[in-house]
């Protein structure tokens, strides 16, 4: 029973150790393995180079299963690509259990000690990183010298004739069985290392029989397949792509039951003791698995396309969400919902500003014209909200409901003006800027972004004032609103000194640069007058007579 206990805890030493490693390696590689897979996996041949690459500095299979799976519901990585980088990571991912078949659990002590040092005592993010890598090697190796040293004192004190050993023989004669056990335990445990390990263990302690660890490594890694299965489901190409490892690793692994009793006669050949030919096993089962895959990656992808095809959703009619076409009989209860349905126009206009700009820095017209159409929605929704609030107005006598209705009202009307400068202009200026391939020079560009992002800020600034009624926020408003019309003018007062100093650059953008200012300040000056009817209503503020006129443009 104690030695039972102790092999428990071994494998939650090894469980801790891989979680541990996977810290490590986000604390050492950061985002940057996911660049690297990303700027490797152009073709089928980089994109299994790339998964053997990082999955070797990598050696986690939970880590590399994420990062796959976020890889390609982030549109970075195709169907076919992430396929040919699974085929990689395989093989890479068996590494460690390569350390561990060489007996360097001995060694574990001298690992642990190195990896607290180093993480322990040193400061920077990759000597720390280091030492955490090291550390939870050691730790693993740690484990399975426990589970061999507790197996050998189980099977020491056991006699043929107990029920380990009858145990032992019902597993020589189901391999089928042990391979579902070990897919098992890999599914729960959510690593191939840590399942290996154990394996390892249970081996190089005394049960000694390759006929057992055969099946149960094969079952390991169909395991981990069906672990990454689970994590890309959501999502239908991170689901094909799982599912192709999947049905691979599958008839490869049939293929080497079928012909178990040859393999096991030409690893009893092959120089090593058990801990080896287990280690030699799991990586010859991914190379197999890889060579068969690789070349068949265009077609397994097809299939997988026919097994799970992608499900037509109906196109949701864009329309009103929080508001119909009868206001409600309880007028402060209408206006609230109204407000709601503004809110989500100010949103939709923000998301076009920030996609234009988007548009405006990669030369994208496809998403110019998503942009255009954006802006129907926009006058869509204006003119339901209008009719909305007119109705409303018929319904409402009191003083306070009629001067939100008029706040709504107001502030709704500029955001619609916004989207059509937005459509109107802005998107000509950036179509203009494609059309004629000019680029603006570093301080132009740098000027213009700096301009943008103090409007998109303002932007939602004005949103939150609006549903908050912040008299602080109001202010703030305010004070950018003055400060964005000073330094729109510092601004072409540059481009203008750079016009003089006859930079061809400048020469070349300088009536989209100008134009590009001068309708942003517009946006700007049109969405801050909520400040001033937000002061006003609160009777903190006299109105200052740009505000009153609305005409600085």
């Amino acid at each position: 029973m104690v030695s039972a206990l102790m092999i428990a805890g071994a494998v939650a030493l090894i469980l801790f150790g891989i979680r541990f490693l996977r810290k490590g390696l986000e604390r050492l590689f950061g985002a940057r393995l996911g660049w690297w897979m990303q700027r490797l996996a152009r073709t089928r041949f980089r994109a299994f180079l790339a998964g053997l690459l990082v999955s070797t500095a990598s050696p986690s299979s939970t880590t590399l299963s994420m990062l796959t799976v976020q890889s390609i519901q982030a549109g970075y990585l195709s169907t076919r690509q992430s396929l040919a980088v699974a085929l990689g990571s395989n093989i890479g991912l068996t590494f460690t259990a390569l350390l561990i078949g060489m007996n360097i659990d001995s060694y574990a002590p001298i690992l642990i000690l190195l990896g607290v040092a180093l993480f322990q005592y040193t400061r920077t993010n990759k000597s720390r990183g280091t030492g955490q890598v090291i550390l939870s090697l050691g730790l693993i190796f740690l484990a399975v010298h426990l589970i061999r040293q507790d197996v050998a004192a189980i099977i020491a004190n056991s006699n043929p004739e107990d029920d380990l050993f009858k145990i032992i023989e019902i597993a020589k004669r189901h391999p089928i069985w042990m391979a579902c056990i070990a897919a098992t335990i890999t599914i729960m445990l959510q690593s191939s290392s840590a399942t290996i390990g154990l394996i390892i263990g249970l081996m190089a302690g005394g049960i000694n029989s390759m006929e057992i660890a055969f099946p149960a490594v094969i079952g390991t890694n169909i395991g981990l397949s069906l672990t990454t299965l689970a994590m890309g489901w959501k999502q239908i190409d991170s689901r094909r792509m799982a599912l192709a490892n999947l049905l691979l690793k599958v008839v490869v692994g049939i293929a080497m039951m079928v012909f178990q009793e040859p393999i096991l006669m030409y690893l009893a050949h092959v120089p090593g003791h058990t801990a080896q030919h287990i280690t030699y096993t799991h990586t010859g089962f991914n190379i197999l698995v890889a060579i068969v895959g690789l070349p068949l990656v265009n077609q397994v992808n097809s299939l997988m396309e026919r097994i799970l095809p992608t499900i037509k959703q109906e196109v949701e009619t864009f329309g009103p969400k929080y508001t119909n076409d009868t206001p409600s009989d309880i007028p402060a209860l209408a206006l609230g919902q109204s407000q709601r349905e503004i809110v989500r126009v100010s949103e939709i206009v923000r998301q076009m500003l920030d996609d234009l700009w988007i548009a405006l820095k990669t030369n994208d017209e496809d998403k110019v014209r998503q942009v255009v159409q954006r802006d129907d929605q926009v006058d869509l929704l204006d003119a339901h909200i209008k009719r909305y609030l007119a109705q409303l107005g018929s319904l409402s006598q009191d003083i306070a409901n009629s001067r939100e209705q008029i706040n709504q009202l107001t502030y709704l009307t500029e955001l619609e003006n916004a989207g059509d400068i937005i459509d109107k202009n802005l998107s000509e200026l950036v179509l203009k800027k494609i059309k004629l391939g000019v680029d603006f020079t570093p301080e132009g560009w740098q000027e213009l972004d700096d301009f943008y992002k103090k409007v998109a800020q303002n932007l939602l600034i004005a949103d939150t004032a609006f549903t908050t009624r912040d008299r602080v926020l109001a202010e703030q408003l305010l004070r950018h609103k003055e400060y964005l019309r000073n330094y729109e003018r510092e601004l072409r007062a540059r481009h203008f000194a750079r016009l003089n100093s006859h930079v061809a650059q400048t020469h070349e953008t300088t009536a989209i640069h100008l134009d590009l200012l001068t309708h942003l300040k517009r946006i700007n000056s049109g969405v801050s007058h909520v400040g001033f009817a937000i002061l006003q209503e609160k009777n903190l503020a006299d109105p200052p007579k740009e505000i009153k006129t609305a005409t600085d443009t």
